[in-house]
């Protein structure tokens, strides 16, 4: 059995709970006080910005939130003010237009029994051009397909009062291209699913000498290509190797001592100030380590590719993020933030 509703949508995409209705009505923990009630829940999506690509365009038929022993809550109807939608079967976002703390509200005022879900399923329409695509920078548009038609991701512990969830999508790990590039595959490698009242973000300017004048980055044919920001989780003992983008199915070796990156932010140049910037939105609280690397066009986002990071060898950064806040590291020549 499952439960439909219609849902309104604001500018966000975000899961969030709004209101507390009342009524003891349990999940499986009726001891627990934070599990009794109802929660009102609205989600949204996120992402962040992958290189060379105009558009990232998924159409989502579906989200259904589950837990163990009741029936599935099924959201199939959306009204999306953002996107001037009125209870529309499915609805297209490109992911590219909500980088960073930008998001796009798709589900908003949903009740819900506070409990703990095992899963939030996205149902995604695929394997068709006109539906769910990616344009490349020369404007050919490219089949996007999900394996099974489903992203399933672990699902939030709703407590009662107010909560807002995010789906952060990471395009540079989840978002996969075929050896024959005619088809782009999105998996969910990456994507998570964060409590805005706890997530963190982490931002800053990157000094263009990194990638102009420090060497070897200068020797790049074109400076501004290839720039990342990876970033860690923990701090890494120096005798593991800071690795690339990659995924238990590489088709290359990947060595024993590799520490493979949380999360990946590309290099945006600001159109007022001309800096260049990176974000990364809606992080868990914890240690994290930082690092820059100017070599990163040729990143695979299945195969581990040997890449050099960091790159300069001084651009190394621990960072720590606690619950809820705003952490600005400029990344700079001096190796220190």
């Amino acid at each position: 059995m499952r439960r439909n509703f219609l849902v309104l949508a604001g500018t966000l995409l975000l899961l969030a709970s709004t209101a507390f209705l009342g009524a003891c009505s349990c999940g499986f923990d009726c001891n627990n006080e934070d599990s009794r009630g109802t929660t009102t829940l609205s989600l949204g999506f996120s992402d962040a910005l992958p290189e060379d690509l105009k558009q990232v365009v998924i159409e989502v038929d579906s989200i259904t939130f589950r837990r163990t022993g009741v029936e599935d809550v099924l959201v199939d109807r959306f009204t999306i003010p953002a996107l001037d939608l009125t209870s529309v079967d499915t609805f297209q976002v490109n992911l590219l237009q909500y980088r960073g703390r930008n998001q796009l509200v798709v589900v908003t005022d949903l009740e819900l029994e506070s409990a703990t879900y095992s899963q939030v399923l996205i149902r995604v329409i695929g394997s068709d051009v006109n539906r769910s695509y990616v344009q490349q920078a020369d404007d050919t548009l490219r089949e996007l397909t999900v394996p099974g038609g489903v992203l399933t991701l672990p699902g939030p512990a709703l407590a009662r009062g107010e909560q807002d969830y995010t789906v952060e999508f990471s395009l540079a790990q989840s978002l996969q291209g075929e050896a024959s590039g005619e088809l782009y595959l999105m998996t969910t490698e990456g994507v998570r699913l964060e409590n805005n009242a706890t997530a963190a973000s982490l931002s800053g300017r990157v000094d263009s000498s990194l990638f102009d004048t420090v060497s070897p980055c200068s020797e790049k044919l074109e400076p501004t290509e290839g720039n990342r920001l990876y970033l860690y989780e923990g701090r890494p003992e120096s005798a593991r190797r800071l690795g690339d983008v990659y995924t238990s199915n590489s088709g290359t070796t990947v060595p024993a001592d590799a520490v493979a990156p949380f999360a990946v932010a590309s290099l945006v140049q600001n159109s007022l100030t001309a800096n260049w910037e990176y974000v990364f939105g809606f992080l868990p609280a914890g240690d994290y380590t930082l690092a820059f690397a100017c070599n990163t066009a040729a990143d695979d986002s299945i195969n581990f590719d040997g890449l050099v990071v960091p790159q300069p060898d001084n651009q190394v950064y621990p960072v720590t993020l606690a619950a809820g806040a705003a952490v600005v590291c400029d990344v700079t020549d001096s190796g220190s933030c």
